[in-house]
């Protein structure tokens, strides 16, 4: 079907800390005046620069063990951010008014004249820092769209699921479905998007000269490029 869910590969501790952290990397983000999204939904691309520990969220070994069977063991990250999907009081300054990432039907694949390359080209990996429930603004998702090559049209009238997760759990989902962001509500909803292709794939980010300053593990080398420039 394009998706499936792994429950309790966080802890409700673990998740905690990881949102404690992110709060934080948002308050100094805001204080430097660096984009950090909009008021109706908080966007921090790379949160992992700031805080080392983090890193974690972007290699999962339950995950990692389907990544590397689906995709292939040199795998890499394409892009990674933390999300949370609340009203806020950002800083009208520091906030883009038109940030409308995801808003609209899309997929997170990748087109050849207007065609999507073949299912199973990359994936997105959703991990849910706070519960996702209908009452703060969870994914919405059309089953099966992963067989349509086409493009999805900005505005459909189709029916659809909502990516509905406990606290803790992790959702792997073709980046080929058609999905979109919920609408944002007065509750927290932290998640982290990754998404993850093969090695040969462009990251959205040149992660080069943070690896060469920070000591790290072969594995986020790995998922950071640096064996595949």
């Amino acid at each position: 079907n394009g998706y499936l869910i792994l429950k309790n590969v966080f802890t409700k501790n673990q998740t905690n800390n990881y949102k404690k952290k992110l709060e934080y990397i948002l308050k100094k983000r805001i204080k430097k005046k660096q984009k950090v999204g909009s008021q109706d939904n908080q966007v921090m691309y790379n949160y992992f620069v700031d805080d080392k520990s983090l890193l974690k969220l972007i290699y999962i070994p339950k995950v990692h063990k389907i990544l590397e069977k689906i995709l292939e063991p040199n795998y890499v990250l394409q892009s990674s951010n933390a999300q949370n999907r609340i009203i806020s009081n950002v800083d009208k300054k520091i906030a883009k008014k038109k940030y409308g990432i995801g808003r609209t039907w899309h997929t997170d694949s990748r087109y050849l004249n207007n065609k999507r390359l073949c299912k199973g080209f990359s994936y997105l990996v959703i991990i849910a820092l706070d519960e996702f429930n209908k009452s703060n603004g969870p994914t919405k998702f059309i089953e099966k769209s992963i067989n349509n090559l086409n493009k999805p049209k900005r505005v459909l009238s189709l029916k659809f699921k909502e990516l509905i997760m406990k606290q803790g759990s992790v959702c792997i989902m073709d980046t080929g479905m058609w999905h979109k962001a919920g609408k944002s509500s007065n509750n927290s909803r932290w998640s982290i998007f990754s998404i993850y292709t093969g090695w040969f794939v462009k990251p959205y980010f040149n992660y080069y000269k943070f690896i060469k300053k920070n000591k790290m593990e072969k594995k986020y080398k790995k998922l950071l490029h640096f064996y595949s420039k």
